[in-house]
């Protein structure tokens, strides 16, 4: 049945808790133990900078390889079938704080990925003269690629809507991107004139990936109201922070 009516429709998307906002989303990068990354830019509270400055994602696509059938019945047309799964690239953009750890993560990881050492970049002071004097790496360097499971990570999308709690505390639909790992890492443009906020762009491969749906409503027992991000800080169950 067609809603003609504004209040019917408000109604019935009240029910629903309102309409999905392209804004509400969380991003989390889960390391397994057989990741071997050494623990720069996103351990201790470089992960919650990364975390934070994470303003562009993508819920990943569905696509489906499909082959061709002839001859089923006469006069009958080609007919698609579909045979196995496709999994995309998946790119997510990152604002830069003055230290620039997003970009710094990002390009740890992948440098890792191909070297294992930190021969491949340079830590010195953060002033504009030691960085006129450092020297490039050697030039008879080799690439000398990683076993996946030494570089692969697990990358969480989680969509979040608001509730009483908290503006990110429903969370309808998230992807786990299993055997995630940077492939690209997009050119960062610098300019003169009005001044913007830095950005970075990565690009992600992975191997599969897997839905959670969020469709159980939780009950108020079950909430964790001793959880600071709850916002509560510590309140007895049953008192909702305001």
């Amino acid at each position: 049945m067609a809603v003609t009516k504004i209040d019917e429709f408000m109604s019935r998307i009240g029910r629903q808790r309102g309409m999905s906002l392209t804004t509400g989303f969380d991003v989390y990068v889960d390391f397994p133990a057989t990741n071997t990354l050494p623990q720069k830019y996103y351990f201790g509270g470089d992960e919650e900078i990364v975390h934070m400055l994470c303003d562009e994602a993508q819920l990943p696509n569905v696509q489906t390889a499909t082959g061709q059938l002839s001859g089923r019945f006469l006069g009958e047309q080609a007919v698609q079938y579909p045979h196995s799964r496709l999994f995309t690239d998946v790119g997510l953009g990152f604002l830069c704080d003055a230290k620039l750890i997003p970009l710094k993560f990002w390009t740890h990881w992948y440098n890792w990925m191909f070297t294992g050492d930190d021969d491949e970049y340079k830590i010195t002071d953060n002033q504009l003269y030691r960085h006129q004097s450092v020297t490039p790496a050697l030039s008879n360097r080799v690439n000398r690629l990683q076993y996946q499971d030494s570089y692969a990570a697990e990358i969480r999308i989680v969509k979040t809507e608001p509730n009483a709690i908290a503006s990110n505390g429903r969370a309808p639909i998230s992807y786990i991107l299993e055997n995630a790992y940077p492939y690209s890492i997009e050119a960062v443009p610098l300019s003169y004139g009005s001044s913007q906020l830095t950005r970075v762009n990565v690009n992600l491969y992975y191997s599969r990936h897997t839905v959670v749906y969020g469709d159980r409503e939780p009950k108020d027992d079950e909430l964790d109201f001793d959880d600071p991000a709850a916002g509560n800080f510590g309140l007895e169950p049953g008192v909702r922070g305001v």
